[in-house]
């Protein structure tokens, strides 16, 4: 009965230091700082608000960020306090709008305890103003408590994008000639080509950029024409690549990628990028 007894508690034992164990290794969580909602769209002409919210703090006295953005795509038309940060004599709410970014510091007043719990922080309004994609950016992020400590936290941004782009589609990318004879072409231009779908849903101004490589490093780049594309349409574009000479002689490769604009200003990226190579001789 007694080895019984022993046999029970040393289980007991060992489930307490284990039960103990696991305690003391089990990671601390850290506030968050985030963007929410994390993934935003909206079209040119349009406008979406974002939130920056605190999760799981304690003793929030005050704050302050750094919000980044693409300027050439978003403009900011307010910001605005939220409900989270409050004490008994009220807060000093500090926002000011700069070409790339938002900076927003924010204070209780008076010496009184911070604010525990989550919620947000502030608001951001921005006008979209042109067709493209970027990250809603926080940075430069500072919480204190109530004794002016710095709190550790963590950080999550967000994105933006427009459902108006424009993008090259499938095998779209090819030279005039995959063996280019100087000698043999009346104006010893080559032509490079590629085909781009707008997505929609509005029409847009679209271009092919080429990037091309020599063999030997020589790097150069072409461009098509600036053209209006309907939504839901394909256009086939080109652009000329020389007059080459016969010192030109060599192996080149190519990457082609569309760019697409809404206002003819600002230009924006596609995802895809398209390769070929072609060899010019004597």
């Amino acid at each position: 009965m007694k080895g019984e007894i022993r046999q029970l508690s040393l289980i007991l034992l060992i489930l307490v230091v284990l039960s103990g164990a696991s305690i003391a290794y089990a990671p601390v969580s850290l506030p968050l700082l985030y963007v929410d909602p994390a993934d935003n769209v909206a079209d040119p002409g349009e406008s979406f608000t974002i939130n920056i919210t605190v999760q799981d703090v304690t003793d929030l006295y005050s704050y302050e960020f750094k919000l980044g953005f693409d300027s050439g795509i978003l403009a900011v038309t307010s910001v605005d306090q939220g409900p989270f940060l409050t004490g008994p004599l009220g807060t000093l709410f500090y926002p000011q709008v700069k070409p790339t970014y938002v900076y927003v510091a924010h204070l209780i007043l008076g010496g009184y305890p911070g604010v525990s719990g989550s919620g947000v922080l502030c608001s951001i309004t921005f006008d979209v103003t042109d067709a493209g994609a970027c990250a809603l950016d926080l940075y430069d992020s500072i919480m204190l408590n109530s004794t002016g400590t710095i709190m550790d936290h963590d950080v999550a941004d967000g994105h933006f994008e427009t459902l108006a782009c424009a993008n090259l589609v499938a095998r779209s990318g090819w030279p005039e000639h995959h063996h280019f004879v100087v000698s043999k072409d009346e104006d010893a231009i080559q032509t490079l080509n590629a085909k781009v779908k707008n997505l929609g849903p509005v029409e847009l101004y679209v271009k092919v950029v080429f990037d091309i490589m020599r063999d030997d490093a020589y790097l150069t780049t072409v461009s098509t024409d600036e053209v209006s594309i309907a939504p839901d349409t394909i256009m086939e574009l080109a652009a000329d690549f020389g007059p080459l000479i016969p010192a030109d002689a060599g192996k080149y490769y190519v990457s082609a990628k569309a760019w697409y604009s809404w206002s003819g200003t600002h230009w924006s990226p596609g995802e895809k990028i398209k390769t070929f190579s072609f060899a010019v001789v004597p």
